[in-house]
């Protein structure tokens, strides 16, 4: 039986163990907050695709959901309020993947010596804490090793060097800009579709992460899409096309990272 004067105690040990659990979880295995359609299975195995998902976050959404995990986590944020690569994704039409099709292809960072400095500012990695180069090789196993089967990307640094050439070209800081979308004011969805398809003159796809206890929606990642020669087209038929934004919300563009509040039940 317990005792009241050992409960706290004992509540306190499987306290710390349990958060020392999420904490080596976090660390060890990449399992980024990532909004994606669930009744969509990954395609494993296969390097067969139709096109190229370029796909940009926001790092001020993104550092929200790392620290929604637990209130001791801390991020690393670009300057200037620049959005940042999450990856380049080889996809199949109405489905997610392929995914890490050749375990061959080992991540070596020294073969990213050449442009690492240029991949720090621009490919960061915001969820402080987690293991050195973890994202970038957990992008390079799981989206390059299938790509890679493209002469322009069949090498990592290849691989990486084009993310960081089509952020050049298609910069969403920029693009939102030019769409009068602006960090710090709330719009549809819609609006924010309309305003990115105005500018580049393709459709893209819109992703955003949401709190229910404080309904509110934030404005977390964009999507658009290219042939396998890079040539810019529409994202119809990707999975998840065109948004999982509520569509009667407004979607938050925050200009600082927004504030979660966490309930402790006592």
């Amino acid at each position: 039986m317990w005792h009241c004067e050992m409960g706290v105690k004992e509540k306190f040990l499987i306290v710390t163990l349990l958060v020392m659990v999420m904490v080596c979880d976090q660390t060890n295995a990449r399992k980024r907050k990532i909004p994606r359609n669930r009744n969509v299975k990954p395609i494993s195995n296969s390097t067969d695709f139709d096109i190229m998902i370029f796909t940009q976050h926001w790092p001020q959404t993104v550092c929200y959901t790392w620290k929604e995990q637990s209130p001791s986590h801390t991020c690393d944020l670009p300057e200037n309020n620049e959005w940042t690569i999450h990856g380049l994704w080889p996809t199949q039409y109405h489905k997610l993947g392929p995914q890490f099709c050749n375990p061959s292809l080992k991540f070596n960072i020294q073969a990213l010596a050449p442009i690492k400095q240029e991949m720090e500012v621009k490919w960061i990695d915001v969820e402080n804490g987690t293991a050195p180069y973890s994202f970038w090789k957990h992008e390079w196993q799981k989206h390059g090793t299938c790509s890679a089967v493209l002469e322009p990307l069949n090498s990592e640094v290849k691989y990486f060097q084009e993310g960081l050439r089509l952020l050049d070209i298609y910069d969403m800081k920029i693009v939102l800009q030019k769409a009068q979308i602006v960090p710090g004011e709330a719009y549809s969805v819609q609006t924010i579709l309309d305003g990115i398809k105005n500018v580049l003159g393709k459709t893209c796809q819109v992703e955003c992460v949401s709190n229910k206890e404080e309904k509110r929606s934030y404005l977390f990642e964009i999507r658009i899409c290219f042939d396998k020669s890079f040539n810019l087209i529409d994202c119809e038929g990707i999975a998840g096309f065109p948004t999982n934004c509520s569509p009667k919300r407004q979607i938050m563009y925050p200009g600082t990272v927004p504030t979660y509040y966490h309930v402790v039940q006592i």
